[in-house]
């Protein structure tokens, strides 16, 4: 049996994963990840709309994500295999037991629409991470924040509202550029007085994302308070933030 320590955990995960509830079924299958695949939930969501989301991200979602990319990945019995492009193929085991230090749970977050690209995300006792699999170099980078690819897969945007949580203390906001073989980190911001609730690219190098702050006097609930875009040009980075709130 799973202990109360990592079941609250997981709640927690799913808190700060909401950004989803019902597939796009009209979307046309380009870059897929496991949030793009689901409808944005608005910043303070009812007890239905959480709960489509469970179903969605837990259940619905992941079938359809594994049968999009059925050529390359499959899970069976606990064990995920991941096909490079050489034909070789990465393998990774699930152990589900109620053991803090040998915990870990895989399953495929998506890819990018190349499927050069993959993201597998791991769950652990009391934290996680995606892991970005380039399917060409075999290179394996590590991230903590939720992955958005662009359009062209030239560009991957990650980020995190980790204010609430008592695994992570950071919140994460970050580009970076797909070379051939290597990440380039383009921007990276230390925010504090607001968060990125949901992103979505606009265009190829155009990105829009949704902030949230705490609410005045209740740092239990979150507001929406605006919106970023980023507009990439080369390696520059062009930041505008529209204020929807007043943050105190």
């Amino acid at each position: 049996m799973m202990k109360i320590q990592h079941l609250i955990t997981y709640v927690g995960l799913l808190g700060l994963l909401i950004s989803s509830t019902v597939l796009q079924a009209a979307e046309p299958v380009r870059h897929m990840t496991l949030q793009q695949l689901c409808d944005s939930l608005p910043v303070q969501p009812t007890y239905q709309q959480f709960q489509d989301y469970e179903h969605c991200t837990k259940e619905q979602g992941p079938e359809q994500i594994a049968v999009l990319f059925a050529d390359i990945y499959q899970k069976k019995q606990g064990k995920v295999t991941l096909a490079y492009l050489d034909g070789c193929k990465l393998l990774l085991q699930d152990f589900i037991a109620d053991d803090a230090e040998r915990y870990q749970n895989f399953s495929l977050w998506g890819c990018d629409h190349t499927k050069r690209y993959c993201v597998i995300f791991e769950a652990r006792w009391e934290w996680w991470r995606y892991l970005l699999i380039d399917r060409k170099t075999k290179i394996t980078t590590e991230f903590t924040g939720h992955l958005v690819f662009s359009p062209d897969s030239q560009l991957v945007f990650e980020y995190l509202d980790s204010r609430n949580s008592d695994t992570f203390d950071r919140t994460i906001l970050k580009l970076y550029r797909l070379n051939d073989d290597k990440l380039t980190l383009l921007l990276e911001r230390n925010e504090t007085d607001f968060g990125v609730h949901s992103a979505k690219w606009v265009a190829p190098s155009t990105l829009e994302a949704r902030l949230q702050h705490f609410a005045v006097n209740d740092f239990n609930r979150y507001v929406e308070v605006g919106m970023m875009r980023l507009a990439v040009s080369g390696d520059e980075v062009k930041v505008v933030i529209e204020k929807t709130t007043q943050i105190q």
